[in-house]
């Protein structure tokens, strides 16, 4: 590569300017961690973290080398060799300062983050200058960081599990069929058979339920319709057990339901005669299998009813049209023509609700009771005096080798075959209607649903206005007033403001993060694609106690030793949402033009100016649209963080949890009540000024009368 002066003149003054960066960092901020952070640090020990340095080696390391770089000895060879020295030092530099702080237990800070980040800042300029992505400075460096997160963040962590389960950290002892004797264990067999039976189950049921809604919202003629909208929107936004607690009110033992056959009959209870006095006794039915079903069913049919609903829009009426004025009837018409274009919408719903069933783990552990399931049984494995971190291995292991299983079914199955007709938009012509009497059996199922989750969310807001559910109804505001009225540093608001700060920081970041990967991704093909690929794919399919599992046995020693801090928690929101920023971003750049960003490119514009002036307008919609789910998914975020909190970072979920544990549901109702009153109104402001939504309806209608 013929490399000119002044890219080479650049090039080297940014190499200066990141060196110094990295020696400043040396001079005047706290090169290991520190235990309450920069800022809540005490004096000792901020002098301590500060000046260890001067007696330890191991800081010296990168220093010197940084130092080097600074001056760069060799500038005066040729210009391919001083930049493959350039990049081979940084780089060589970075993993012996992590294999170090790993060898010698060193606990990295804030001055050893911004060296590492110098250190790879330098080996990516010297990579774009000896050709690495077509001479890109800021691509090449991009891709070097989202592979440095991907490994440090979900494969390291990952590979953690896997050591735990072969090696015994008691005596060090390599244990290779460990894994198979845990397998092998009675327990283990009936968790995973639970799991899966009730996977299946729950996406038969949602995704049958979902084709429904969709069908109903797209092709029936009743005024209402438009009401599934806002009913799908619900279970989104809802904290994931809050569910299972609304069907505790209405359905446990102290529920309205058992209230209802108490008053009734004498003696109450529900559909089980259990002998005793009266006709029957109180049942407790809602908790095992049927109760974690129907909290599943409620909770995932909206994802498969979204999947589907926007798989309508895509079917061009002609095709219908086609169909009617050869004779067929609109039954034979919907089985014959419309059905068969709906086949990978339907195995996508079909799948994502077995892989959301299996990840599933706040509706397990509130409806549970003795049906055990494999996100639970992780779960059990640590806390308490059990603290099995190899079953807990074994049993994370399993779980993503399923989901994983599932997703790559999923990915090769559906993600390289198109059913688009003609151009993939909803072409000229009206939607065929439903038959009358497909119409009104959709319906009584609709109209069903909605008023059946009208009481569910009506239990979970009017339970926390009561004095105790189940035995005392009077009107009251104690709960609320337990959880607000003491002050911001008592009750509820703790927890509240540190979801709020955390959601918030974490949500820009995934969507930046997840946007930047499938611009990558879609764009760019370098060296290495495959492990980003990878990465990203993985990210799909950890469920979230895998995650938590893996964080605390990565990231509880050094070098990287985040476990009781709050950026462990910002770090777990970015990696378990990043999918959601991927699939928007790379359904949004399957809409721009590549010629574009080529046009810019053309002019000497760089990829860094490229981006900021021609692509990010254009994404502006997916960056928001990420944005607000990524943050509504921080806010209710319970099976990864549940590992991950502390006292001092508790969030919104884990204290409804630790209510729920006491018995008291009426403030974990309220607090939930308030969650999904925050989250609704930011979703409502969200669709006022940005009209996302708005768009996509008026094209819907434009296209395909939807």
């Amino acid at each position: 590569m013929i490399i000119s002066t002044s890219d080479s003149a650049r090039t080297e003054r940014a190499i200066l300017a990141w060196s110094l960066a990295g020696l400043a960092a040396f001079a005047v901020l706290p090169w290991r961690a520190l235990d309450y952070g920069l800022f809540d640090a005490l004096p000792s020990e901020l002098w301590d973290a500060v000046g260890w340095r001067v007696a330890d080696w191991l800081p010296w390391l990168p220093t010197v080398v940084l130092a080097v770089l600074a001056v760069r000895p060799w500038r005066a060879a040729a210009p391919a060799l001083a930049y493959r020295i350039d990049a081979a030092l940084g780089g060589a530099a970075i993993l012996a300062l992590l294999a170090g702080a790993k060898i010698w237990g060193v606990p990295l800070g804030l001055a050893a983050a911004i060296q590492i980040t110098a250190l790879g800042a330098i080996a990516a300029l010297a990579a774009a200058r000896l050709g690495y992505v077509q001479g890109d400075g800021f691509m090449t460096g991009s891709i070097l960081l989202i592979a440095g997160l991907i490994a440090a963040f979900i494969l390291f962590p990952l590979s953690t599990i896997l050591i735990r389960v072969v090696v015994d950290f008691k005596t060090g002892e390599f244990t290779p069929f460990r894994f198979f004797e845990i397998v092998m264990s009675p327990g283990f067999g009936r968790a995973l058979w639970n799991s899966l039976v009730l996977a299946i189950a729950v996406a038969v049921s949602t995704t049958i339920l979902g084709l429904v809604f969709a069908l109903y919202a797209t092709r029936a003629t009743a005024r209402f319709r438009g009401l599934i909208r806002i009913f799908s929107i619900l279970p989104i936004i809802t904290p994931p057990f809050v569910v299972g607690l609304a069907l505790i009110l209405i359905f446990g033992r102290s529920g309205t339901i058992n209230d209802g056959l108490l008053a009734l009959f004498g003696s109450g209870g529900l559909l089980v005669p259990e002998g005793g006095s009266g006709w029957f006794q109180r049942s407790g039915y809602i908790y095992g299998f049927w109760g974690i079903f129907l909290a599943q069913t409620l909770a995932f049919t909206p994802v498969s009813y979204l999947v589907l609903h926007g798989l309508f829009g895509t079917i061009s009426p002609s095709l219908e049209e086609a169909s009617l004025t050869m004779r067929a009837s609109d039954w034979q018409t919907l089985r014959h023509v419309t059905f068969p274009l709906l086949r990978p919408g339907i195995a996508n719903a079909f799948l994502l609700s077995v892989i959301e069933s299996l990840a599933d783990f706040g509706n397990p552990l509130i409806l549970g009771g003795d049906y055990d399931v494999l996100s639970t049984e992780i779960y059990f494995s640590i806390v308490g005096a059990r603290l099995d971190y190899a079953r807990a291995g074994a049993l994370g292991l399993t779980l993503l080798a399923v989901s994983l299983a599932i997703f790559v079914i999923q990915n090769r199955w559906i993600g390289r075959k198109s059913y688009v007709t003609v151009t993939g938009k909803g072409g000229g012509g009206h939607l065929m209607p439903l038959p009358s009497w497909m119409q009104n059996s959709c319906g009584v199922v609709v109209y069903a649903w909605i008023a059946f989750t009208a009481v569910l969310y009506g239990s979970i807001f009017m339970g926390g206005l009561v004095a105790n559910w189940g035995a005392d109804y009077t009107p009251t505001f104690t709960h609320h007033a337990e959880l607000w009225a003491a002050g911001l540093n008592y009750g509820g608001w703790p927890s509240y403001l540190n979801t709020l700060k955390l959601a918030l920081i974490a949500a820009p970041l995934t969507a930046v993060l997840g946007i930047l990967i499938a611009y990558v991704t879609t764009r760019k093909r370098f060296v290495g694609r495959g492990l980003v690929d990878f990465g990203a794919m993985l990210s799909f399919a950890i469920p979230g106690t895998v995650m938590g599992v893996s964080y605390i046995l990565a990231f509880n020693v050094p070098p990287i030793q985040l476990t009781g801090t709050a950026l462990i928690l910002v770090v777990s929101f970015i990696f378990r949402n990043m999918p959601v920023g991927i699939r928007t971003g790379v359904s949004a750049l399957s809409q721009i033009d590549k010629s574009l960003e080529e046009a810019s490119l053309t002019q000497r514009a760089g990829s860094l100016r490229t981006i900021i002036s021609v692509v990010l307008p254009l994404l502006r919609p997916a960056i928001i649209s990420a944005s607000v789910y990524s943050f509504i998914r921080a806010m209710t975020a319970f099976s990864a963080v549940i590992f991950l909190v502390t006292a001092q970072t508790n969030v919104a979920t884990t204290y409804i949890l630790a209510r729920v544990e006491r018995g008291n549901y009426g403030v974990a109702v309220a607090y939930g009540s308030v969650l999904i009153l925050t989250m609704l109104i930011v979703s409502m402001l969200i669709d006022h000024f940005v009209g996302r939504s708005r768009v996509q309806r008026r094209v819907a209608l434009a296209g395909g009368n939807a």
